[in-house]
C-alpha cells in the first residue's frame, strides 16, 4: 500500500500502472486502487477520484471506501502505524 496525497494523485498515475503518451495518461494496465478519507464528510478522495478518471484512469479499477478512517476504527478494524 502507498500513501498518495489527493492534491497528488494524478501526478503518481505511473506508480499505479499508467504510462504518459504523447495524449496524456495510457492506463490500460492501471491497477484496481482503493481510497478513503478521514469520514464520509471528506471531500478529498471524491475530489482525487474525479481528476484520476479526467486524467483516464479507468472508473472500474477505483474502489472507494465511504466511511473512511472514522468509519474504520469505530468497527474496531485494524489500523497500522508508520514504522
Amino acid at each position: 500500500a502507498i500513501h498518495i496525497p489527493y492534491t497528488e494523485a494524478v501526478d503518481h498515475l505511473g506508480e499505479l500502472g499508467c504510462e504518459i503518451d504523447f495524449d496524456g495518461w495510457d492506463c490500460e494496465n492501471a491497477r484496481p486502487v482503493a481510497l478513503f478519507c478521514n469520514g464520509n464528510w471528506c471531500g478529498q478522495s471524491p475530489t482525487a477520484i474525479r481528476q484520476m478518471i479526467a486524467a483516464g484512469y479507468p472508473a472500474d479499477r477505483i474502489f472507494y471506501y465511504r466511511g473512511g478512517m472514522q468509519a474504520w476504527q469505530m468497527l474496531g478494524l485494524t489500523v497500522l502505524g508508520r514504522d
